[in-house]
């Protein structure tokens, strides 16, 4: 019976860790001092072969917040964000729609669009 033991190596070069070592489908690359967990055996086999050496457990960070997660002032923040990229988003294209149709009969809808475009986004700035 196979030990479920394992321990934290770290490959001195950039390795291929094979897919029957670890259990899984395909064999899974690794980067040059990377931390990472494998059955024990297989861990000292690289390490006395010199492929590897002993290392810590990466030290872990803090999980990243879920949106439900998020609260009431950051959604507020985040909304509040992408209203302003959006109205940035549409000065610019009412402004390239305004260049395209110049001498055009269309010419003065397009700049009737643009200055709403602008005072939509002049609202959602902050005031200085």
């Amino acid at each position: 019976m196979a030990s479920k033991a394992k321990k934290w190596v770290a490959f001195r070069t950039n390795a291929k860790i094979p897919a029957v070592v670890l259990g899984s489908e395909r064999d899974e690359k690794v980067n040059a001092k990377e931390p990472v967990l494998l059955p024990a055996g297989y861990a000292d086999h690289v390490v006395h072969d010199r492929f590897a050496d002993f290392c810590k457990a990466p030290a872990k960070s803090a999980p990243k917040k879920k949106a439900a997660e998020l609260t009431a002032e950051e959604k507020a923040a985040a909304e509040t964000a992408k209203a302003l990229e959006d109205a940035k988003q549409a000065v610019s294209t009412a402004d390239l729609h305004l260049k395209s149709v110049e001498g055009t009969p269309e010419e003065d809808a397009a700049r009737e669009a643009l200055k709403a475009a602008e005072e939509a986004l002049a609202a959602l700035q902050p005031a200085s």
